[in-house]
Parts: C-alpha cells; structure tokens; sequence
C-alpha cells in the first residue's frame, strides 16, 4: 500500500458520538490537511487490504503522509500536531505520564461511545456519564495532568471551564463556546494571569460624522474575585480618577472628591461596562449568566471583506435585577477561527438594539484581544446603523508592576444608587433620554 498523501482518520461512521468529534475537528482543519474514513466505507478494505477491521473498531487508526500508522491515543497526538490551535495538546505527550494517561482515557471513552452517542436526557441517564463531560475530559485532561507538577500530587486547580460548560445544558452551545475559549486563551493562559493594564480610547460618535466625545485613559484591572477596577484621564479639562472595588467607589476630579451620589453612578457604571467587555469572552465563566444556541447565520460584511459563517450563542442573565430581565446578548463566532465576529444586544429597558464589531484580534500574554470594537446603532434583524461609538485598545500588558496599593485607603461603601452587577455589553454611554418614543420591534 502507498503511503496516503494526507493524514487518513479511519473512525467508526456509526456512532454519532465520533461523528460530532471528526465535525468538531474538521472545523479546526483549515488547510484539510486530514480526510476522514469510516470503518464501514466499502472502499476501506481497498485502500488499506492490512486493516485488522475489528481492531480499528476498538480504536482510531491514523495513517499519515509516510506511511505511518498510529492508534487510540497516539493517533489523537498526530491529529493534535496538525489541527488549528491543538499543537500544543500534541506537545503534552511529551510529559513522562501523560501518554499512560491520556491512552487510559481514551480506551475508557471509547468502549462507551454508543451509549455517549444518546441524545436526549432519558437515554443520557440510562447511559451513565454524559458526552459532554467525557468529550471534555479527552481534551482537558492533558492540561490538567501537566499542572500535576505545581499543584502536588492528588491536588488541582478548580476546572472552571469544565464545571461552567457542563453548566450550561446546550450541547450545542457548549461545543461553540469552548471552541472560542481555546481561540482567545487557551484558558489556562488566561487564569495563569493576575491582572492587566491598557490604554483604552473611546471616540464617541453618538449618530455624528465626527467625534462628540473622545475618552483618553490608562485602566487597570485587577483579574482577581474583587472586581476591583481603576481608570485615569490622560487628557481633558477635568483630569479625574475613577477607583472602584465591588461596591465601593472614589471619584478624584481635577484633585477632588466626589462626593454627591448621583455625581458617582456614572463613573460607577461606565466602569463597569469597560471591565465586562474587556474581560469578553471570559466572564462568561460567570454561573449566573445563561448560555442558548441560536443557530447558524453569515452576518453583512462590513468592510471590504465578506463576513465568516457564524454561529450565534445568546447571552442571558438571571433575573436578580428586573430592569435587565429582557437584556440579551447575540454572540456571532466565527467558525474559521473560533473569534467573536460581532455582538448584537438589546436593553429591555429603552428597547433599544446595539450591534459591536470585533476586529484587530492581537495576542498578548498567550491571550487574544480585540484591539477594536465599533458599536452601531441597530435594529431587530442586526442592521448595521449610525457609528455610536470606537473603543480602541493599545499597549496591553498582563500582569502589569501594579497590586493592592492602586486600591489602599479606599473609602468605606457608598450609598450611590445601585447599579446592576452586569451591564449592557454595548449601548450608549449616557442616559437614554426618557422623552423618546419606545421601540415596538423587540424579539
């Protein structure tokens, strides 16, 4: 038999369980370097006459362009060293253990994959384990033995990727979601950072040709569970100092304190509408928001490049506070490379629908920001409208030579209105006027 001139993954064409896999996998196979076999094709005998079929049955073989022939495990190591973003799954194997392991595990998944291939709940009960948690052990579980080293033996960090998609009850959904995970971080590049300082400038539009507003600051972000956050002008008549941690805010305007309460709920606001979207995608580890696919859609270009194929993840919080009982957040991802294409949302409260385009996707610390993010005037169907507002982001830098002193000597909590814990990901950074018409064509 000639070697083949791609890599060739024979897998098991009846179980829908390997099927969802080899569709997850494709999609990361941008230069299709891989063709994928079913066992049960008839051409298979042909084109591989020294196939032993029942073995290949138990487990994956994977030919590859010289000849080569690799199973189970080892034959998931080569596909990793080829697939878009996995390679440094592939490198793992290298670790002293992690083969032993990961060839555990897969034997494990794949005498159980028909009862994995269960789609509804009734049969997923009788069947035991869930796919969606044991297709997510065969891809953590190399990280997860790699940090065995730092967190001692029997000892690991909290998998919150793992407890927060198995969380969300959307099969679909989930497999979305952590694709993108893997695009922006992966997360272990992510949580391995305690903090992050930017130059952030807003140029807001509101409908205009020209800016009617331009926002020039330094903001830093505490990535710890305080949500503590801080911004200072870099330009302006009014130089200010905006310190906030949970519930407690300073405001430092031209060298003095703001005290008036209705002085602080749009600094309090504004803040924290700049560290929800920065922190896009990964706050959506938060349990308390909820995840639903919506399906698939090729969004309007907009620019002189046409749009990705997009698959569309709805955004939802739990109704702790009224007025954003009816928010939600259409997230478009691509799927050619896993990144947020654009956000359409819309705010209950003045009925209003804004749509924010990602673009200039840059890569700092082993994590993926994007650098640019126009926010238009929309409609229910996602028109693009009037440019809102440009929020640029520059000179990033994760764990940044700043810590606990940026927040000392803070005072006490503040009686300033509440303001919901979550904001809207994108809209007008103003009060929206009360003397306006409502909007009749929310969804």
């Amino acid at each position: 038999m000639s070697a083949p001139a791609r890599y060739v993954a024979l897998y098991d064409g009846d179980c829908r369980f390997c099927i969802r896999w080899r569709d997850r996998m494709i999609r990361r196979d941008s230069k299709r370097a891989i063709e994928w076999v079913s066992v049960h094709d008839p051409s298979v005998t042909t084109r591989f006459p020294g196939i032993d079929r029942e073995d290949a049955l138990r487990q994956m073989w994977v030919y590859t362009p010289d000849g080569s022939v690799h199973k189970g495990a080892e034959g998931w190591r080569i596909l990793f060293g080829v697939l878009d973003g996995l390679s440094w799954v592939s490198g793992l194997y290298r670790i002293p253990g992690v083969p032993f392991v990961m060839d555990r595990v897969y034997r494990y998944i794949a005498a159980r994959r028909y009862r994995l291939s269960c789609s509804n709940a009734a049969c997923r009960g009788q069947a035991g384990a869930g796919p969606r948690a044991l297709g997510l052990l065969a891809l953590l579980v190399p990280t997860l033995v790699a940090s065995t080293s730092v967190w001692g033996c029997g000892e690991g960090p909290p998998d919150l990727v793992s407890e927060r998609l198995q969380a969300i009850a959307d099969p679909q959904a989930e497999d979305v979601v952590l694709a993108m995970f893997e695009a922006y971080g992966p997360h272990t590049a992510w949580s391995a950072h305690h903090n992050v300082e930017y130059t952030y400038r807003l140029q807001l539009y509101a409908g205009g040709k020209e800016p009617q507003k331009i926002v020039h600051q330094v903001h830093r972000i505490d990535l710890g569970a305080g949500e503590r956050s801080f911004a200072q002008d870099l330009e302006g008549a009014e130089l200010q100092v905006v310190r906030v941690a949970g519930s407690r805010i300073e405001v430092i305007r031209s060298g003095a304190p703001v005290t008036e309460p209705t002085q602080l709920e749009f600094p309090r606001a504004f803040m924290r509408i700049a560290r929800f979207t920065f922190l896009l995608p990964w706050n959506l580890l938060d349990t308390e928001s909820r995840l639903q696919y919506r399906g698939e859609r090729t969004p309007p270009r907009a620019g002189h490049v046409p749009s990705d194929e997009c698959d569309v993840v709805r955004l939802t919080f739990d109704e702790k506070d009224p007025s954003r009982k009816d928010d939600w957040h259409d997230l478009y991802v691509s799927r050619v490379n896993h990144l947020i294409d654009r956000i359409h949302s819309y705010r209950g409260e003045d009925r209003s629908y804004w749509l924010s385009l990602w673009s200039d996707h840059r890569t700092f610390g082993g994590v993926r920001v994007a650098t640019r993010r126009e926010t238009h005037a929309s409609d229910v169907a996602a028109t693009i409208g009037p440019l809102e507002a440009v929020v640029e982001y520059s000179d990033v830098r994760f764990d940044a030579p700043f810590g606990d002193e940026v927040w000392a000597g803070m005072p006490e909590e503040s009686e300033a209105p509440s303001i919901p814990a979550v904001p809207a990901t994108a809209g007008r950074l103003a009060p929206p006027d009360p003397s306006a018409p409502p909007r009749n064509d929310a969804q």
